[in-house]
């Protein structure tokens, strides 16, 4: 268990990938703090959480707001007495209220850049300065290839997931040389439930015979964690089955 004793905050830990990423780093051995917007959803994590003998603490959190973040932080510093990992899974797109940008609503504009970057960027600026001190940490903050390639609608969203790439450039910089690495992870398409075809599905999205699972990204959200993986940092890993491949018109 090559994260035993360590202690992980996962925002956005009642969605579907942040709670795949909180079972896995559980099987690893660490502690896990379940951020989410909703209690009853950190609640059930944490409990499945629990089942498998790991140590957690279910918080309900609104990560667009940096005190409440802050404090947050301060409570699972308290309980644990350590922070090692920081995972930024909370966010996502605009889903039914997606639309072309020369219509969309101001205030979704907002809320997508809010949530996936200020979110994010409020963990990160909470957590760090205990991962200073203890002159270790690992971050890594979930992103999209949407930032990457473009996708119609999609123009807020793909704007707060790479100014959170960039962003994570910066801060690998500065926080290099206090033993904190910290990368992103971009996920394809990750479906919640299987459509009826699965393979024209997969054919469809990526260059591969399969979808996309939760899993998947969990899996590499555990590398990234693992003493393997202690020389990579400030970088974007793409997880979308080659989906981000090849130039339109090209065949």
């Amino acid at each position: 268990m090559k994260l035993k004793e360590k202690v992980a905050i996962v925002s956005g830990g009642g969605g579907a990938i942040g709670r795949a990423v909180c079972l896995k780093l559980a099987e690893a051995g660490a502690k896990i703090a379940v951020f989410d917007l909703y209690q009853e959803s950190a609640d059930k994590v944490a409990k499945e959480l629990e089942s498998i003998g790991c140590s957690s603490l279910p918080c309900a959190v609104d990560i667009s707001q940096y005190e409440s973040v802050h404090e947050t932080v301060k409570q699972v510093h308290q309980h644990f007495g350590r922070i090692d990992m920081l995972v930024n899974c909370a966010g996502g797109s605009a889903r039914e209220r997606m639309a072309e940008f020369h219509e969309q609503s101001i205030d979704v504009i907002h809320e997508m850049l809010q949530v996936n970057l200020f979110g994010a960027l409020h963990c990160i600026r909470a957590v760090s300065p205990f991962m200073v001190e203890a002159k270790q940490g690992n971050i890594v903050n979930i992103t999209s290839i949407v930032a990457r390639c473009g996708a119609r609608k999609c123009a807020e969203y793909g704007a707060a997931k790479g100014g959170l790439i960039a962003a994570t450039k910066s801060l690998a910089i500065e926080l290099g040389p206090h033993n904190i690495n910290i990368n992103c992870v971009s996920p394809g398409r990750v479906e919640r439930t299987l459509p009826e075809d699965e393979l024209a599905f997969a054919q469809r999205h990526s260059v591969l015979n399969r979808i996309c699972t939760q899993d998947d990204i969990a899996e590499t959200v555990l590398f990234m964690m693992q003493p393997g993986a202690s020389y990579i940092t400030g970088q974007d890993l793409a997880v979308d089955g080659g989906r981000s491949l090849g130039l339109r018109g090209s065949h």
